[in-house]
């Protein structure tokens, strides 16, 4: 063999082998994730998987970004800004009747009469003690097409007041309390943690979150069609995480409201005193279809079947 050709075959071999070594590198690098989330308890796994380590077990780097509504996530996914995203059922709902390609992944909180964790709120000496107080009233919801508007427009409706006759605004979770307070607005659709921060000063009108039922999906995690169809195994690991994260976090409330409390910047005293969520290990069409039947009301849409929402991976 001459010289030339031996060079060749060397130099094919350090190829290959770069090659090799390249192409292992690259299985073992972390999948990255760009992460939307509400910044409030019922989506708040994966601050407890980032810090506990478990989205690293998975070969997963998760870079979370915080936005204040159902609507405002869904767009920027089905826009490409992210790549999973956390949103209520009923905006999902919304969504796809409206032709934008998102389906659940994942469950996240659930919502339960038992531990309820949203209220409608009022300031305490407010002269709106029912629901046809609210005629003609200003009330902050988070989204005007997700769960807490749809929730507070069956709870008027329900108990003898009209929701078509109430002005309804946006604003963000952490915003509602003070502008009740304020008197910049006559009651708001309140959650966890910022419900308990806000005990002292205001007084709750009602639990409407109810009117959707006793117990349902009330939050899950969500990703558009076309990420799916290129990244089905991250998407599998992801969920595989939120359920790991959902059996550790159900049973520690006490580890959980430090992690929570380092994220959401709050007052010790206020994890230890509200409700804490309840994660749901699975999505159950049972517990997802309640808050697509009362949005449909509102949105003038056919109730689509819950199991149209959520995503089945081809085996």
């Amino acid at each position: 063999m001459n010289a030339t050709r031996r060079l060749t075959i060397a130099l094919l071999a350090a190829v290959l082998t770069l090659g090799v070594a390249t192409a292992s590198r690259a299985a073992d690098a972390p999948a990255v994730i760009n992460l939307i989330n509400l910044p409030a308890d019922n989506s708040a796994e994966v601050y407890y998987a980032q810090d506990l380590g478990y989205f690293k077990d998975a070969g997963l780097d998760v870079r979370i970004t915080a936005m204040t509504n159902s609507g405002a996530i869904i767009a920027a996914l089905a826009g490409g800004g992210g790549d999973i995203g956390n949103a209520v059922v009923g905006s999902v709902a919304d969504a796809r009747g409206k032709g934008i390609p998102i389906l659940y992944i994942a469950p996240a909180g659930l919502y339960d009469a038992a531990s309820p964790t949203a209220a409608l709120v009022t300031t305490k000496d407010s002269p709106i003690k029912k629901a046809a107080d609210l005629t003609g009233k200003v009330v902050a919801v988070s989204g005007l097409n997700d769960l807490t508007y749809y929730a507070t427009r069956a709870w008027i409706d329900k108990h003898g007041g009209n929701s078509a006759a109430v002005k309804f605004i946006e604003l963000p979770f952490p915003a509602m309390a003070a502008a009740v307070a304020q008197r910049r607005i006559d009651a708001a659709y309140v959650i966890e943690p910022f419900l308990t921060a806000s005990a002292g000063d205001l007084h709750i009108l009602s639990r409407a979150a109810e009117s959707v039922a006793p117990r349902y999906q009330a939050t899950g995690w969500i990703a558009s069609e076309s990420w799916l169809q290129s990244h089905a195994d991250v998407a599998l690991r992801f969920g595989s995480v939120m359920r790991r994260t959902a059996i550790w976090a159900n049973a520690h409330h006490k580890e959980s409201a430090a992690i929570l409390l380092k994220y959401l910047k709050l007052d010790p005293t206020i994890v230890d005193r509200m409700n804490r969520v309840l994660y749901a290990l699975t999505l159950e069409p049972r517990l997802v279809q309640p808050p697509i039947n009362t949005a449909a009301k509102y949105t003038g849409q056919t109730p689509v079947s819950a199991d149209s929402l959520i995503w089945a991976p081809a085996r």
